[in-house]
Parts: C-alpha cells; sequence; structure tokens
C-alpha cells in the first residue's frame, strides 16, 4: 500500500476550494480538476468532497444559496 501525503500548502489550497465548493462560491474548472485529480489517489479528499457537494446541494434546497444551473 502507498501512502500519499500531501504538503500543507496543498492540503490548505484544496480544503479552501472544497470550502468554497461546499458554500456556492466559485470554483474555477482548473480548481475542480485538481481535486479530481487528488480525489481520485486519496479517498480522505474524495469523502471531502462528496461532504462539501451534498453540504451544497442542502443549501440550495433551503433556499439559502443560488442553484448552479444558468
Amino acid at each position: 500500500m502507498v501512502v500519499r501525503s500531501l504538503t500543507t500548502a496543498t492540503r490548505k489550497r484544496i480544503k479552501e476550494i472544497i470550502h468554497r465548493l461546499a458554500t456556492g462560491e466559485a470554483v474555477s474548472l482548473d480548481e475542480r480538476a485538481q481535486l479530481q485529480k487528488y480525489a481520485i489517489h486519496i479517498p480522505f479528499i474524495a469523502s471531502m468532497v462528496s461532504q462539501a457537494l451534498k453540504n451544497r446541494s442542502e443549501l440550495e434546497s433551503a433556499g439559502l444559496i443560488e442553484g448552479s444551473e444558468g
């Protein structure tokens, strides 16, 4: 089993992107690609992204943020 670790700077950048994704703020295509790259190899990141998308969906359904479509 290969253990992959992230530098502190990378971890902070990923957490910041995930936070913006969860709160409905703008996330660029490049940032989404970075998240996908890390999520494929690091299950913890995949879990954080899934939780962020779930939180965003809940905020959208409650009308607290605007939907991303359109």
